[in-house]
């Protein structure tokens, strides 16, 4: 048995198929290293020295999607924009955008691709989620992140982690809806045009990830001075007023 076992071996590496036993374990060692930072990131997200930050040196990361429903486990990513602001700061230079080739490949249906302009032929040559993912928490590091109507995006973006990596998002979410709430009594449905409308941001490239990001940023940075204007300094102050406005508002 162990000569059978043997002659085997000394076959396939004679073979022509030899060098793929030291690259798949080489590509092995670079998928646990990869796994083993992206742990690292997500576990940085999470200090709790940030909950004392105050708000004006905060690092946030506003975030969208978009997708092509509204199924996480069965419908795609194949869009992600974000933009980088220091306290009400936006930094138009520190932008991330990517498409994103779905696994299993699905093609973006009619009213998805009516509405954001995207086309198969957009996501054919686009980078694979697990790369885009990987790439995005490089960006985002322990950022508090910013996002409109969160649920959607958050839930997309940890079924994507979780299929991928067996990850999940740690970071400190802001949902300007839940701030909208908290700052003018908005409902929880409240849209991203009525409240760029409301502050007298301009519409431009809307229903686009990187567009609806910057658009909501903009909305942000005039929302973070209506907060500290509350005598809120703190990311732990804000986040508490917020979650309690929710809590009331369901009563």
């Amino acid at each position: 048995m162990n000569r059978e076992r043997y002659g085997l071996l000394r076959r396939f590496l004679q073979s022509p198929f030899a060098h793929l036993m030291p690259y798949t374990a080489a590509n092995r060692q670079e998928e646990m290293q990869a796994q083993a930072f992206l742990r690292h990131l997500l576990k940085e997200a999470r200090r709790e020295e940030a909950w004392d930050a105050p708000l004006a040196e905060t690092r946030f990361v506003v975030i969208d999607t978009e997708t092509t429903g509204f199924q996480p486990k069965t419908d795609a990513i194949i869009s992600v924009g974000a933009v980088e602001m220091s306290g009400d700061r936006v930094n138009l230079e520190q932008i991330f955008h990517s498409y994103v080739h779905p696994d299993p490949f699905q093609t973006v249906p009619k009213v998805i691709m009516e509405l954001t302009g995207i086309r198969d032929e957009d996501l054919a040559s686009a980078p694979r989620l697990e790369e885009v993912l990987q790439d995005l928490l490089h960006f985002l590091k322990d950022s508090v992140l910013i996002m409109h109507h969160a649920d959607h995006d958050v839930q997309f973006m940890n079924a994507g982690l979780q299929r991928t990596s067996g990850l999940q998002l740690t970071h400190r979410v802001l949902d300007t809806c839940d701030v909208a709430n908290w700052l003018y009594a908005c409902p929880a449905s409240v849209s991203l045009d009525d409240l760029l409308h409301q502050h007298g941001i301009p519409v431009e490239g809307r229903h686009t990830a990187l567009g609806d990001a910057k658009m909501t940023a903009s909305l942000w940075q005039k929302m973070l001075q209506e907060v500290q204007q509350r005598d809120i300094f703190t990311v732990g102050e804000l986040f508490e007023s917020v979650v309690l406005a929710k809590r009331l508002s369901k009563r």
